[in-house]
């Protein structure tokens, strides 16, 4: 698990967080220092950890940064069948409550077209997560090359929040958007890159170079 010495909290914790402080004034107020009011305050702290929003280290190497935290647990050719149609080289990042859910944007590029989908929430490391809520976004490199990224709920995850529309150009490592609680992140890219993860890695984001050409 990543650890963030410097950090702010994102917008979205702000309401939650107030709602936590409230709940640990009151039970503290009623039940004195106890085991309840406790429990209740290490979950404002849970709270507050959950919403960081880190500043990071940008890598100063070509190729594609991870987009979020977490665990690979997918690397693979897979048919993207949302924007494209055709095969990719495509990774899946599991986030678990302990991770931050920024999202990144994996290099400089333009935001084509985003779409959202309400649905089920499952685990985020199930096979039925594809049927989440969950929000596609199809951006283009400065090369042209086409990346997509899927943000998926989770089963406690309840929200996906982006910042993001169509049209909007991205520097690398800018915000897309967050996924409020355990949720997952698929990205794909054109078969001519590789990645140097597998399956049960960590990564950073903006920290793990997540892909890097193939050298011809």
């Amino acid at each position: 698990m990543k650890i963030d010495y410097e950090w702010t909290v994102a917008k979205e914790g702000y309401i939650p967080i107030l709602v936590s402080i409230f709940i640990t004034w009151i039970s503290t107020a009623l039940l004195g220092v106890s085991f309840f009011s406790l429990i209740v305050f290490i979950l404002l702290l849970l709270v507050i950890y959950f919403f960081r929003d880190p500043d990071r280290i940008l890598l100063n190497k070509n190729g594609l940064i991870s987009p979020a935290d977490g665990k690979i647990i997918s690397v693979d050719l897979f048919k993207e069948t949302e924007f494209l149609n055709k095969e990719m080289r495509r990774v899946c990042i599991f986030l678990s409550i302990f991770d931050c859910h920024i999202n990144r944007a994996p290099t400089k590029v333009k935001v084509i077209e985003t779409r959202y989908y309400p649905g089920a929430f499952f685990f985020a490391n199930s096979s039925r997560c594809i049927e989440n809520e969950r929000l596609y976004i199809h951006m283009r490199d400065e090369n042209n090359e086409d990346i997509i990224l899927i943000l998926y709920a989770g089963f406690i995850a309840r929200r996906i929040v982006p910042y993001i529309k169509n049209g909007d150009f991205l520097n690398k490592a800018d915000r897309l958007g967050i996924i409020k609680f355990g949720s997952r992140v698929d990205i794909y890219v054109s078969n001519d890159y590789s990645c140097n993860f597998k399956e049960g890695d960590s990564v950073v984001a903006v920290e793990s170079l997540l892909f890097e050409k193939d050298e011809k």
